[in-house]
């Protein structure tokens, strides 16, 4: 594979980009492209995606949304924790984690095609996503990152030493098509130091961009890269709070019989990572 790790900035980019967004979660989450363009839509102005990019048709393999605050300080993530399932208190949860009145990035997305999730190559694309997040949001002056992850997501995170916390309150909930996703914060300025203490031989790859099958540029991941999407325009309306799962526009309950098996990346270094669905 010809991978490579960047901040999509071309009309091309950004198709990739999206399109490899809206398939992950049409086929996890039965998340329709009408459903997509509900929720992220809205941001669409705001939203970069840091992406891994198969050079060899312009594919895209796999992809993390990360949405900027407005000028109010609002972000995806924090107006739907607001509301239901959760009815947190954003001021607090921040206020916990150090972050009250910091500047943060939210991780709206993070998805890798299935076609590539095994293997030593396919754990690197979550590695790379990982650290072009990380690069990307403290070239912004990011002090903290908020997001709702899918509970295997989390998991997964875990495994590698993301330092991903619950939000004080926070509980396993459902959320858009995912049975059990948890909100979740985490400042930057400890990721160093944590991922050395728990696992230094992911830290080249997590801190530093240092992959076997992924070529990286690091001007790729400036912070000027991924401005608007190619083809939208500002949006000025007001973002509502989440409505309850049942009351939203094409609610299905979650398949709970369903017992097909995704598999997770073989990981480098002795990583073991499993998700079921």
């Amino acid at each position: 594979m010809a991978l490579r790790l960047l901040v999509a900035d071309s009309a091309a980019e950004q198709e990739a980009a999206r399109d490899v967004e809206t398939r992950v979660f049409l086929e996890a989450f039965d998340n329709t492209p009408e459903v997509m363009e509900r929720e992220y839509g809205p941001y669409a102005d705001r939203s970069a995606f840091v992406t891994v990019i198969d050079d060899r048709d312009g594919t895209a393999v796999g992809v993390a949304r990360l949405v900027l605050p407005d000028s109010t300080g609002e972000v995806k993530t924090l107006t739907d924790v607001a509301g239901e399932p959760w009815r947190l208190s954003v001021p607090d949860s921040l206020r916990t984690a150090g972050l009250a009145g910091r500047p943060i990035v939210d991780v709206a997305t993070l998805a890798v095609d299935p076609r590539y999730r095994r293997g030593a190559a396919g754990a690197e694309i979550t590695l790379a996503l990982c650290h072009g997040l990380y690069r990307w949001s403290l070239g912004h002056g990011a002090e903290g990152l908020v997001t709702v992850l899918d509970d295997r997501v989390l998991r997964l995170l875990r495994v590698i030493s993301v330092p991903m916390t619950a939000m004080p309150g926070a509980t396993s909930q459902y959320y858009l098509g995912s049975p059990a996703s948890t909100p979740c914060v985490c400042v930057l300025a400890g990721v160093p130091e944590y991922i050395w203490a728990h696992r230094p031989d992911l830290a080249p790859a997590l801190l530093d961009g240092t992959f076997r099958s992924i070529a990286l540029d690091p001007t790729d991941l400036l912070p000027h890269r991924g401005g608007p999407l190619a083809g939208t325009v500002p949006s000025h309306r007001q973002v509502r709070p989440l409505l309850a799962p049942a009351n939203r526009p094409g609610y299905r309950p979650p398949a709970h019989r369903r017992s097909r098996v995704i598999e997770a990346p073989a990981a480098p270094a002795g990583l073991t990572i499993g998700t079921t669905d």
